[in-house]
């Protein structure tokens, strides 16, 4: 009878790890899209004080919610985010061309975590 306590206590530490990674991942993915997107209106309007706060605090949450992902999900595709999150505000302060390009491609990289990391039947076997 312990045999089967003892797993039935895995099985719910096991989904319960299961559910708290799908809402680190997916709250992460939604905050750190939306702030992205502000900063991309930013640079369209070429307010790049508006871009430099929006990459700050992009930079700042990230960084918050990157302790908490990392030992949940892939290190390669959450280290190439991270790097591109952080060089964003230093593109933002030198109003940088390449400023829209390195946005569009950390949201890209914070999407791709997503779809790595949602339940899907490929994604478990």
């Amino acid at each position: 009878m312990k045999k089967l306590y003892v797993a039935a206590a895995f099985l719910i530490v096991s989904i319960a790890l299961c559910v708290y990674e799908q809402y680190t991942v997916n709250t992460s993915y939604k905050e750190a899209t939306i702030i992205i997107n502000s900063a991309i209106e930013n640079v369209e309007k070429e307010d790049y004080d508006g871009a430099t706060e929006n990459c700050k605090k992009l930079n700042e949450y990230w960084t918050e919610r990157q302790k908490y992902m990392a030992p949940i999900i892939d290190h390669g595709a959450l280290d190439d985010a991270s790097m591109t999150i952080n060089n964003l505000e230093d593109l933002a302060k030198n109003e940088s061309d390449s400023l829209a390009d390195e946005l569009i491609t950390a949201k890209n990289q914070v999407k791709a975590i997503y779809e790595n990391q949602k339940i899907t039947f490929g994604n478990v076997f």
